[in-house]
């Protein structure tokens, strides 16, 4: 499920109210960005126990969204409280208050609480917000409250609006992802895919990764390709996935069609590069791979050798981490790399050889070589 809402330095902004209030807030928010976090809680603090009708709720809010964050619940739960005022007023303060309280009531194991909060926002929303909705929904659902869950849901179901339908069914099929029940989520995920005005949407991209993980790769081929042609191959998010997933499958061409396309959209895309390297490597393609590696080489910032051999460690292509990982200890003289290197051959099964490069490294007192050493060597 998505978050519930996203707190940052500014969490709401409204009208000009008096001009003294304003200052205060307008100074807090800016000791915020500058990183001086006590200097601001303590003007906000100072406004929080004030009477202005705008700076007043807006101070409580920030303080009670500062502390739900560093999990100060109790402190959080009192500003948060005084910025909702018993729910007197509908404000873009008071809303935002009352779904943090609903996520504190959440914390308490205080069901009651918890539903008061988000029933309220729910209703103050008019019902047309679908984090809100799929919230009360979820909570339902997972209070083992199936009536009233499926009741509010279909309420949702009467909305004309088919990207708010489309949104609360893609939250709940997160929801469902969640507690591992596939078939449930995949069907709250199809509605949400076929149902959104436009089919490039999350809802697609999750169903594609479920169907992988199911080993259905023709129905996660299937998804990808129709967003591709909805985006009209101008999404390097679903271009990626379309290259990642055609690696998997050994079909380099199209793997490579894919990547080369990235480019067209995004010409600084690293990972893009570095999986076009591994391409054309395979393929002693000397031409492209020169190409490629020095673009890779001139970047701003410069991608090193160590950096392209952690990117293939890390999906799994140990070959090629291998052979970067050396050119990065050879042409870069970098130690560091002897560690990972190390890792590499572990995880290959090479243990001498593992062994001898993380005994280099120790000698070079490369930090943290001695614990890895004394794992590879524990090894069986």
């Amino acid at each position: 499920m998505k978050k519930l809402l996203l707190i940052g330095a500014i969490l709401v902004t409204g009208a000009i109210s008096f001009a003294d209030a304003k200052s205060d807030y307008e100074n807090a928010i800016k000791l915020s960005q500058e990183k001086k976090i006590p200097e601001a809680i303590k003007v906000l603090e100072g406004l929080a126990k004030g009477t202005d009708a705008t700076y007043t709720p807006k101070a409580n809010l920030e303080l009670g969204g500062y502390y739900f964050q560093n999990k100060e619940i109790a402190k959080s739960k009192t500003y948060l409280q005084a910025a909702w005022g018993n729910g007197k007023t509908t404000t873009p303060e008071t809303v935002e208050a009352a779904r943090l309280l609903y996520l504190v009531g959440i914390l308490e194991k205080n069901k009651k609480d918890a539903e008061k909060y988000i029933l309220w926002s729910d209703e103050k929303s008019g019902g047309t917000n679908a984090d809100i909705a799929s919230s009360l929904i979820i909570f339902y659902f997972d209070n083992n409250e199936q009536t009233k869950g499926t009741a509010r849901y279909n309420k949702v179901l009467q909305s004309s609006d088919k990207d708010f339908v489309a949104e609360v069914d893609y939250n709940i099929g997160q929801y469902y992802l969640t507690k591992n029940n596939n078939v449930q989520a995949k069907s709250y995920l199809e509605k949400a895919y076929t149902g959104a005005t436009s089919r490039v949407n999350g809802a697609g991209l999750l169903l594609s990764n479920i169907a992988i993980a199911e080993n259905n790769p023709a129905q996660a081929e299937k998804y990808l390709l129709e967003m591709d042609t909805a985006a009209k191959s101008k999404n390097a998010q679903i271009l990626g996935m379309l290259g990642t997933y055609y690696l998997r499958q050994k079909n380099n061409a199209k793997a490579e069609e894919y990547l080369t396309k990235i480019l067209a959209v995004e010409p600084k895309n690293v990972s893009a590069k570095i999986l076009l390297l591994g391409i054309y490597d395979t393929q002693n393609n000397t031409a492209k791979l020169n190409s490629i590696y020095n673009q890779l080489k001139s970047a701003t910032p410069k991608i090193t050798n160590k950096q392209i051999g952690i990117y293939f460690a890390n999906i799994g292509e140990g070959p090629l981490s291998e052979k970067y990982l050396k050119k990065s200890i050879s042409e870069d003289k970098d130690n560091e790399s002897k560690v990972i290197l190390g890792q590499v051959y572990a995880g290959q099964g090479k243990k001498a050889e593992a062994v001898k490069i993380l005994q280099e490294a120790v000698n070079n007192k490369v930090n943290g070589a001695s614990e890895i050493l004394k794992e590879v060597e524990a090894m069986k």
